[in-house]
Order: structure tokens, then sequence, then C-alpha cells
């Protein structure tokens, strides 16, 4: 006789189950959606701005006007991107975005090489082909109404042949696909790659390229920007610098440079800039000011203002009438209500070594008294953590206080901290967020965490510190995360020369390898793998494989090493849409992580996922 209430009671779980499941991918979807304006450009006269937004695997570019506020133009970058070429690889994005005049814009999607096929050597040997590869450098423009759209020049335009192997003048005509159709024969065939220099300061529609490869010599060009005529350039333009440094692209001169610290900061050349900086940095206190780019005169000013839970906010700051506009928000489809606080903190360590990271509260904890996921930034010094993490938001969202450190030493190591961690960087990171945990215990005793239930977690080398802490502290850390992390840091550091492997395969590292590939170092006390037995708590090894074969092999020794010991920790392999930041693929791994977090710190089985029918 209960049966129909069973059922209704399973069918009401299977629907709550589901509903959970759509709604966090939902909120995954949102948080690593792409945030507008990753790239962004002021027209010479301030009038216009152009910003960037993804769509799907693609881009485009929205142009809007500042003095007659109306419809954004919308200009899709590359409407014939190949969509294999497009699932197999990063979305789409610029290298180039600049507006040339008041009423055109010329912008670059990033170069894509593609090698030919290796070519068969005697023995049945293979051997890189000597053609090519192909190269896809397309440099663009577009008006400010959106229309006159077109590609101006291409790596093909400027496909070269050395010149004992031409032949016919037919042979100088081919196209670069009839040429490789005929790449048995004993012509050879290159293109160039394409670096955009700037535009000449008194005829800004020509625009300044050089050619750098294939058969030729180094060469410049010119390049009108209206009709994509291209001559040769006499002269000798030098290469605008590359980030850090700030370029004035009127001016023809650096102006500052982007500096890696606590907060990241620009220390300006030019004073002017620097007075803007500080009138901005008045306006918006507590807040980071980036500024971006500015109008001819700088009368108008570009920049964007982070901190706290806010993704960002972009505004002009008109000048002379001390005005500033809001003009967008990068996340606009995130509502700030819906996301989970975020302060930014720093205090002195005991030692005395300056300590800050971001601690990120969730809104509505499911623990009384939540507990504390620590994250162990991935690279040495490596850069400052940003102020809004997506990753820290999902977390938070799952009911953890998280709190993301910044390496002692982000803004420069320091003399007196250099032996210590020439000896034990491990050593050093670990206690380092030990002196974290109390600081924000001690400064928070309206906002407790549960000391008894702290987790790590980190990427690369902040991977292989949140297993370490594991094994030094395991009465502290109760269960970790690592994602490509590597288990043996010889190995890793000292990779075997991988002849003919493709670029997503060979070894990577994040970390100065000098500083502990020394003549005194004790690799065994460095690794995770030769410690095996200390490794009792709990700990989820998520790798991507073949993405560095060091991991992949110290990896599955550690499995096999505590599977010995009777403790084979978890494991799962990623595929390449986690590291994409692909929201189907992070959906899929942070509920695996729930699942681990909930048996292995909580002490309880629960499973988002398909549910099965009960009869």
């Amino acid at each position: 006789m209960r049966l129909p209430h069973l059922c209704f009671f399973a069918a009401s779980v299977f629907v709550a189950g589901l509903s959970r499941a759509a709604s966090f991918d939902d909120r995954v979807e949102a948080l690593f959606r792409p945030p507008l304006a990753e790239m962004m450009a002021l027209s010479p006269e301030g009038q216009r701005v152009a910003y960037t937004t993804q769509t799907g695997r693609g881009l485009a570019i929205v142009i809007m006007n500042l003095e007659q506020p109306g419809p954004r133009r919308r200009v899709i970058v590359d409407p014939d991107r190949d969509a294999a070429f497009a699932e197999d690889q990063p979305p789409a994005q610029l290298r180039f975005l600049r507006w040339a005049t008041a009423g055109r814009l010329v912008f670059a999607p990033t170069e894509r090489v593609l090698p030919l096929p290796p070519v068969a050597a005697g023995k049945g040997r293979s051997v890189p082909n000597p053609d090519g590869p192909t190269i896809f450098s397309p440099i663009m423009a577009v008006d400010a109404d959106g229309k006159r759209r077109g590609t101006l020049v291409d790596a093909r335009d400027f496909t070269e042949t050395p010149a004992d192997a031409r032949r016919t003048l037919a042979d100088l005509l081919r196209t670069p696909m009839e040429l490789a159709a005929t790449r048995n024969e004993p012509i050879r065939w290159r293109m160039p790659h394409l670096d955009i220099l700037g535009f000449v300061p008194r005829d800004r529609e020509q625009l300044v390229i050089e050619t750098r490869g294939g058969y030729s010599m180094p060469a410049q060009h010119l390049v009108d920007i209206r009709t994509g005529n291209v001559r040769s350039f006499g002269g000798n333009w030098p290469s605008p610098p590359v980030e850090p440094q700030v370029f004035d692209w009127f001016r023809l001169k650096v102006v500052g440079e982007r500096k890696d610290g606590v907060r990241p900061a620009t220390a300006w050349r030019d004073d002017e800039l620097g007075r803007v900086q500080r009138e901005l940095e008045l306006k918006f206190p507590r807040r980071a000011i980036e500024i971006l780019d500015w109008s001819e005169t700088r009368a108008r000013v570009l920049f964007r203002v982070t901190g706290g839970s806010d993704p960002g906010r972009v505004f002009v700051f008109q000048r002379s009438e001390d005005l500033v506009l809001e003009i967008l928000r990068r996340a606009p489809w995130l509502s700030a209500a819906k996301l989970n606080d975020t302060r930014f903190f720093e205090f002195d360590a005991p030692d005395g070594a300056h300590l800050s990271g971001y601690l990120t509260w969730p809104g509505k904890p499911r623990l009384n008294p939540p507990p504390l996921l620590v994250v162990f930034p991935s690279g040495f010094p490596g850069r400052a953590q940003a102020a809004f993490d997506p990753e820290a938001q999902i977390f938070a969202d799952l009911g953890f206080v998280v709190a993301r450190l910044n390496h002692r030493s982000v803004a420069g190591v320091k003399a007196e901290d250099l032996t210590a961690l020439r000896a034990a960087v491990d050593r050093v990171a670990v206690d380092d967020v030990r002196a974290a945990i109390e600081w924000i215990a001690a400064r928070n005793p309206d906002r407790p965490f549960d000391r008894k239930r702290v987790a790590t977690l980190g990427r690369g080398f902040g991977g292989y510190l949140a297993v370490r802490a594991l094994q030094l502290q395991p009465t502290v850390f109760r269960s970790g995360i690592a994602i490509d992390a590597p288990m043996d840091l010889r190995p890793w550091l000292r990779p075997p020369e991988t002849v003919g492997v493709a670029p997503r395969a060979k070894a990577g590292r994040d970390i100065p390898a000098a500083l502990i590939d020394h003549e005194g170092a004790d690799w065994k006390k460095l690794s995770v793998l030769e410690q095996a037995e200390a490794l009792t708590n709990p700990v989820y090894l998520l790798v991507e494989p073949a993405r560095n074969a060091a991991i992949d092999v110290a990896t599955d020794e550690l499995r096999a090493r505590l599977k010995g010991l009777g403790r084979a920790p978890d494991h799962l392999e990623l595929d390449a849409g986690f590291a994409a930041a692909r929201p189907e693929s992070r959906a899929t791994v942070y509920r695996r992580i729930e699942e681990f977090f909930n048996l292995h710190l909580h002490g309880y089985a629960v499973k988002i996922g398909p549910a099965k029918e009960v009869e």
C-alpha cells in the first residue's frame, strides 16, 4: 500500500537532483563565461571604444559611440574559423586591436601555425616537412559603422620560395594550397610571420608591418588600411615592446611598466599618466585601477576597476570635466547579490615576511562553522592572485571558506628568504599557510571556520604543495586536491629531450628550476613520492593524461605505492576541456570534487548526477 508514496518520494528525489544539477551547471557556466573587454581600444579623438567579447569558441568586436549612445556595432572577427580547429584549441583571441583613425579600426587574430605532415625518409623514417608550415596571420580592418570589413594582408600574401627552387613564373604565382599539393616536387615554399609595428604618425592610414621567417631576411612594409595595398618600407621601424611595458602608440615610447606584487600596479614613467592614476585611485579607494588606453591628447582615459567580489567595470575619465562615466560591466550576467563576499588580506608572518591573499566567505554556509579550503598559488614566485576568481566562488557555493594565498616572494625573492627557500621551499610555503590560518581565525572571531575541517587545493607546483601540506602537517590539513601536480620534483625539473613531440605534450614548469635544482638539493626530502608513507590523509589526484610525462609517471607510481600501503588515493583523468575552462567539463569535475569532500571531509556521501528510476 505504501508503494505509491515510495514512488512519489523517489520521483521527488529524482526531480530535485536533476534541478540542482541543472542549477549547478548554469552557475558554473555563468562564472566561467569569458568576461567582456579582454582587449579594449579608445579611438584617437576619444569618441569611440572597441572591445572584445567571446561568442562560443569564436570572438567578436563591439564598437560603441560614447557621444551618441545607441546600438552597439558587433563585428565577428573570424567567421570562417574552422569548426574542428576551434574545438581542439582555446577560444579565439586577438593579438592586436587599435584605432588607426577616428573611423577605421585595425585588428589581428592570434597567429595560427599548422605544421605540414612529416615526409618519409630512408629506412622507414619520417622527417619534418621542409615545406611550410601553413601560417594564418590575417591583419584586418573595419569601419566604425561596421561596414567595409575585410582582411588587409595575410601570411599567404608573402609566400616565398628559395631562388634555387624557382623554375617558372607559374611557380611563383601558385597559391599555398597548390604548392602544398606539389610538395613531392622540387619546389619549396614558406610563409613568414607578420608582426605589427604601428602606424605612421603623420599618416595613420599607413600601417607598418614586418615579415620574418620564410626564406628571406626580415623586411618591413607599409599596408594601406583602406585598400590593403602593400609597398616596401625603407625605414628601420622599431618593434613596440610587449608586456609588462606600457607603450604609447601616439608618442611611440614606453610610458610605464606593469608590476606584479601584493596587488598588481603600474609604475608610470610618464608624469601626466602618473597624475591621472593618483586621481582615479582617490575616486575609487580600496580598488585596483588599471589605465588601459587614452585619446591622442589624453583628454579621455579608458580604465578598469576591480576589487572585492566584482569581476570588474570599465570607465571613461573625461579629464576636462573631471567626470567619470561607466561604460560596461565585465560580467553583466552575474548578479552582485549572488556573489560570495571576497576580501583582500595582508599581514606580517612571525619571521617578518609579508603575506597576503584573498578570503571568500560562503553566502549560505552548509555547515556551522564552515570548513576552510586553502588554495596554494600555481607558480613560484608567480603572479598575485586575482581579486575575482570563479573557482573560489564555486567552492564558496559548496560551503567552504576559501583562502587563496600569494607566495611570500610574489613581489620578488628577498635575499633573507633565499637560503630557506632553496633548502625547503615546501616547508616555507606550508608554514606560511599555517600562519595565515592562525591570522584569519584571530581576525575574524565573529565568522569562525571549522579548524578540524581544513582542506588544500592547488595546480601544478601549487598542487605539489597541497599534497606536501598533508604530509608535513596531517593534523592541520585533513584532505587535499592536486591538479596536474608533480609528485617528484627532480624529473619534473629535468625533463628528457623530446624530439618531434607536440608542444602540448612537452613538459612545463611554473617555478624557476635553479631555486631547487642545485648542488645541495635533497631530492628525496622534497619528493611526495619518496615519502608516500607519510601521506595518511585522503588525497584526490586529478591529471590530464599526456599533458606532462613526468607528472604521469610519478602519479602512477604514487598511486601504486599508496595502494600497497592499503590507502589507494582517489584519481580522476581530466579532459582538455577542464584546463580550457569549458563550463561543461568544469561542472563535471567540481561535482566529483564535492563528492570527495562530502565523503572524506564531512563523513557522508551525497552525489549529484543521473538518478535511477525506481520501479
